[in-house]
């Protein structure tokens, strides 16, 4: 199953209300304001947009590329995230979250399958998403996996692409009455967590 482009529009539409407010957010903070959008599910492939929506909107909110540039880039982002099916992260050991951290690391530095420079760094960001993805065990989790990524790119953001994206957070999730599979207090995000670290 692939994302859903209505919904696609959807994340597109709530990223540039988020720009237009003009205060700064995390990346993980912009991923849990898409989530929060009655419309997405608990799990689907629409969280492998949400990724690179939320890292190009922190990143243009701090860069002052434009609102025009955004509007492209976030298009762009979601045409190429919404070829990403869902059920990679068990069935191909490849997830879907981690992926879209990759396409916004090529979408924002403009590369190509044949670019000579940011090919690496867009692959080097996938991977320490996918690190971050692995530290916990299944199953999966959509909601966990987006803030895992967010994070993680945040992190990596400032070294591989010498971008500043406003840092990592520790968002709560509100999410996990909505999953049979929550591993709750295995999970990073899991109220009582992220109460201990506050």
């Amino acid at each position: 199953m692939l994302p859903d482009p209505a919904r696609s529009a959807q994340l597109v539409a709530r990223c540039l209300e988020l720009y237009d407010a003009g205060e700064p957010l995390t990346p993980a903070g912009i991923a849990c304001e898409l989530m929060d959008l009655p419309e997405l599910p608990m799990h689907c492939p629409d969280h492998h947009v949400l990724v690179p929506l939320a890292l190009l909107t922190a990143a243009h909110m701090r860069c002052a590329r434009g609102r025009d540039a955004l509007a492209a880039d976030l298009n762009t982002a979601a045409k190429r995230a919404g070829e990403v099916p869902g059920g990679l992260c068990g069935n191909y050991g490849c997830c879907g979250a981690a992926i879209g951290a990759g396409v916004f690391a090529s979408v924002w530095q403009k590369t190509t399958p044949t670019s000579k420079s940011g090919w690496s760094a867009a692959n080097a960001i996938t991977a320490r998403c996918l690190e971050a993805v692995a530290s916990i065990e299944g199953p999966r989790c959509c909601k966990r996996v987006v803030c895992l990524s967010a994070n993680a790119a945040a992190e990596a953001a400032p070294e591989l692409l010498g971008l500043n994206l406003g840092g990592t957070q520790n968002v709560t999730c509100h999410h996990f009455s909505r999953s049979r599979e929550c591993r709750g207090t295995a999970c990073p995000f899991f109220p009582k967590n992220t109460e201990d670290k506050a």
